[in-house]
């Protein structure tokens, strides 16, 4: 690749970043379908997502659905149809995926199925069928980690080869309610539900040994934490202080945020763990809440709604949403703009969601430049993203964003 094409390229990338003010803190009702929603999942750049189903709302059980353009369009994993879906987890490349299911139709205990094609196809591992409530991956997809709600046999399992094997940890039999993993699979964190002993653990070995943290004791719904375990966020509901707290050196102390006193249900991290996003059960005032700062101060967003799980990309600018029962909803902050080359073009696209409504690409020649220039293109729409194609300028720098109205 030459050089001037590096440099539009990198041009074109600050402005994906610098224009984030042009999207609105706005939730956009996604085309899945209106289920009773238990998990969701993305991957790293957010563009891929995986949502699960407990049922359909009519007692047909539920199903899986993928998505890879920023939740534009679904696909249903139809031979995964008539499970009570419980929990997904996605790896970085939104590639591996993982699911869980808590019961069959006939109230028995399910499996935990695998895909290492974005969900085109599902095998079932070796997991022992189990009530199971969560599941979460490493970045890439070989360490999975799950637990049982304790109406089995409350344990946690680890698999270090994508499924293909599992082993039953040294954690005490709890009525364990999340759990989450560190993007090198070494550090766990793991909740119980309050039906236990209401405490939150932590492992540093894939969890060959655990020890309980002093977090205080309550009915913990959730937990997650930021790519190297160092960070992690966990929130509570019912019976217990309803607040959220985060640890900044993997649970060995732990401080309560200033998030409002409500029915947790989810929590997500960004990477670093500084950008965090925690729902309501719809049992509190049902509101979504944002913190861009480690929990130290919350914004609410979105309509009011029985929101159950939420994702985050790994930068935190896309968010994700399901509600039980209800839609999957995303959250775009900063539009985000690709680029490829296509012989002697540059191809620009963005995904077509409704937050996207009325914005127009521009350029110019220097990214510190304010003139910029409306492109006299039409972009066409294929397959859920807007797409502009442009000449490939071989002697001029050409900076690309997205503006608004």
């Amino acid at each position: 690749m030459n050089s001037n094409l590096v440099r539009s390229c990198l041009a074109a990338f600050a402005m994906m970043i610098a224009g984030h003010s042009v999207f609105a803190q706005t939730w956009v009702l996604t085309s899945a379908p209106a289920y009773e929603w238990t998990g969701i999942a993305c991957s790293t750049n957010g563009a891929k997502m995986v949502a699960a189903a407990y049922d359909d709302g009519f007692g047909n059980g539920g199903s899986i659905f993928t998505s890879t353009n920023f939740g534009v369009t679904w696909n249903q994993a139809g031979a995964l149809a008539g499970f009570s879906w419980q929990s997904v987890a996605s790896a970085a490349d939104g590639a591996r995926l993982a699911a869980a299911v808590n019961q069959d139709l006939n109230r028995n205990p399910g499996p935990i199925y695998a895909s290492t094609n974005s969900g085109k196809v599902w095998k079932l591992t070796a997991a022992p069928t189990n009530n199971w409530l969560c599941i979460a991956s490493s970045a890439d997809g070989s360490t999975l980690a799950a637990v049982d709600s304790g109406m089995g046999d409350g344990l946690v399992y680890v698999s270090t080869n994508a499924g293909a094997a599992w082993k039953v940890t040294s954690a005490p039999g709890n009525f364990w309610s999340s759990i989450a993993i560190s993007a090198d699979g070494s550090k766990l964190a793991a909740v119980d539900s309050g039906f236990g002993d209401g405490l939150i653990y932590v492992s540093t070995n894939t969890g060959a040994t655990w020890t309980a943290t002093p977090a205080p004791n309550n009915p913990w719904t959730c937990v997650a934490c930021s790519a190297d375990g160092s960070r992690l966020t966990a929130a509570n509901s019912g019976f217990g202080d309803d607040l959220i707290y985060i640890s900044t050196n993997s649970g060995i102390t732990w401080n309560m945020t200033s998030a409002p006193t409500n029915e947790w249900m989810s929590v997500a991290s960004s990477a670093d763990g500084t950008e965090l996003v925690a729902a309501d059960s719809g049992y509190g005032d049902g509101l979504i809440y944002l913190s861009t700062n480690a929990g130290a101060s919350w914004s609410a967003t979105g309509q009011p709604g029985d929101w159950n799980s939420v994702a985050s990309s790994a930068d935190g600018s896309v968010l994700s949403a399901a509600a039980y029962p209800g839609g999957i909803y995303v959250l775009r902050s900063r539009p985000v703009l690709g680029i490829t080359r296509s012989g002697a073009n540059l191809v620009l696209s963005w995904p077509a969601l409704s937050s996207a409504t009325g914005l127009v690409l521009q350029q110019v020649s220097d990214v510190a430049a304010t003139n910029w220039v409306t492109v006299n293109v039409s972009p066409g729409l294929t397959n859920g993203l807007y797409s502009a194609v442009v000449p490939l300028s071989l002697n001029t720098n050409r900076c690309y964003r997205l503006a608004g109205p």
